[in-house]
């Protein structure tokens, strides 16, 4: 049985939707842009990134779109100034502490950070701060770290919990200190941890074996069959 539907608005334009659903599944089904790096539609809702703020009306401040569920009458303004200046904001924090290795990183020209940030990016920063440095790990066979371009999305976490069904990584640290890694140094190597780099919205995680082999723009795409199934 399907939900009912509800009305509400986005940018002066009125929606009938269904009800129960959180504001960005609304948006994507409509094909309306909001940025995220934690939000991923087959995982939990983490929250955390705070890139998909938006304006909502009668609400004090701006509200993350993938942990807002729509009601009767809302209405929500994606495109208003108070939703740029909360998303450029959190561009502005997420960048502290990021790298300027895009020419090098292997991400690069796929990656969702780089992408965002050209669109809701400040022209300059206004922090002056020494950049955090991390350790990197050793995850395994598959995966190499650079855990200094990590932005604690947690998808990576999210993914071996809930879909791998093992909870091998996970946050440790506090504040600024923060960053994902195995809790007693093991090595990540189940079956599925090599779809943990394509979650990863940044170049924190790469392909081990085919890490400094091409960039993203020199490949072509074709139709192929899995070795798996042969």
């Amino acid at each position: 049985m399907s939900e009912p539907k509800i009305t509400i608005t986005i940018d002066d334009q009125e929606y009938q939707v269904d009800s129960g659903q959180m504001f960005i599944e609304v948006t994507d089904q409509l094909g309306i842009h909001i940025p995220r790096f934690c939000y991923h539609e087959k995982l939990s809702i983490a929250a955390n990134c705070r890139m998909c703020l938006v304006e909502v009306e009668n609400s004090k401040h701006a509200l993350p779109a993938c942990a807002t569920e729509i009601s009767e009458g809302m209405v929500i303004k994606t495109m208003s100034k108070d939703t740029e200046l909360a998303q450029q904001a959190t561009m502005e924090f997420l960048l502290i502490n990021h790298p300027l290795d895009c020419p090098i990183c292997d991400q690069g020209g796929e990656c969702e950070l780089q992408d965002l940030a050209y669109i809701h990016g400040r022209n300059e920063s206004r922090f002056e701060i020494k950049k955090r440095t991390l350790p990197d790990d050793n995850l395994g066979p598959l995966i190499s770290t650079d855990m200094t371009r990590c932005i604690l999305c947690t998808r990576c976490v999210s993914f071996g919990t809930e879909i791998a069904g093992l909870s091998e990584l996970g946050t440790i640290g506090r504040g600024e200190s923060s960053t994902i890694s195995t809790f007693i140094e093991k090595t990540v190597d189940h079956e599925l941890s090599g779809n943990m780099i394509d979650v990863c919205p940044v170049g924190a995680l790469n392909n081990k074996p085919y890490r400094y082999t091409d960039r993203t723009w020199e490949l072509n795409q074709v139709e192929s069959i899995s070795p798996q199934t042969v």
